[in-house]
């Protein structure tokens, strides 16, 4: 189940907040997970898919969000390639941060806020090399159609047809990408951006987004970049402006994190925690 509960006394719940007991934050804490990209925009509850709420069940280790392994095989093997198509149109070298190599994160002095860039550009010696304009990379991959899922055990599974992702809706997920013709990012892909860019201290980076067919998922090795579609798309950080998101997400951190009180639950964060504790 994605909710995990090592003891069931671990915390206490009065339908608007769960609160840690001292016995779990003290064996627990050292554990507890930093504000990264993927969570900084539901931090700042601008994240359509995940709450602040469900963000806290995640980083102090209560809750582990599952994905379909079809979804995470075809990314660990086409983003590779997509960096290698970037590579070549901004003729610029760029390195992929070994995970288990920086242990998750490559801001480890960061406290508070931490987590991996996609693509950070480097020299002839291999060094990190921002000079010269050069952009970090954030890569997106999403398909071109919606797809039709299903739940298994707290999963959310993806449902094939003939061997291939089944189709909700023709080129609905495309199209969330763009308005009036112009590609725009969604806003959580540009606060996971805007994060990394603010710890290394940037104003300019680059979100990359390649639309992915339903074959793509399936046989995810025979993807060839130049048969997709791939956008570069470069975002500007204000810093000043960004200050206020960094503010807020720090008072968070220390208001919900550090003391093991979870921000209010929405309605359907309630409904939602209730059916996990009834499944249990």
């Amino acid at each position: 189940m994605p909710l995990i509960l090592k003891n069931s006394k671990s915390f206490s719940f009065d339908g608007n907040n769960v609160t840690l007991n001292a016995k779990y934050i003290q064996e627990q804490k050292k554990y507890f997970k930093k504000i990264t990209g993927t969570r900084f925009g539901a931090i700042l509850n601008m994240n359509k898919y995940c709450s602040p709420f469900k963000c806290w069940l995640q980083m102090v280790n209560l809750f582990k969000e599952e994905i379909d392994e079809k979804l995470s095989k075809s990314g660990q093997i086409i983003e590779p390639l997509i960096i290698k198509y970037v590579e070549e149109k901004l003729n610029t070298k760029y390195i992929s941060h070994d995970p288990i190599a920086i242990n998750f994160d490559i801001f480890s002095n960061n406290k508070i806020f931490g987590g991996i860039p996609d693509g950070e550009p480097i020299n002839e010696q291999n060094k990190i090399d921002y000079s010269n304009g050069k952009l970090m990379l954030e890569i997106k991959t999403s398909s071109i159609d919606s797809f039709v899922y299903r739940k298994n055990n707290g999963k959310l599974e993806m449902v094939l047809e003939d061997e291939l992702p089944k189709i909700k809706e023709r080129y609905a997920k495309r199209m969330t990408w763009f308005a009036e013709d112009k590609i725009v990012p969604p806003t959580e892909y540009v606060l996971q951006l805007g994060l990394y860019l603010y710890l290394r201290d940037l104003s300019e980076g680059a979100i990359v987004v390649s639309f992915l067919n339903g074959i793509d998922y399936i046989k995810p090795q025979e993807f060839v970049a130049n048969d997709h579609e791939i956008h570069v798309v470069k975002i500007s950080m204000d810093k000043e402006k960004f200050s206020k998101y960094i503010n807020f997400a720090t008072e968070w951190y220390n208001k919900h994190i550090l003391t093991g009180i979870s921000p209010p639950l929405t309605k359907d964060d309630a409904k939602w925690f209730k059916q996990e504790l009834d499944n249990i």
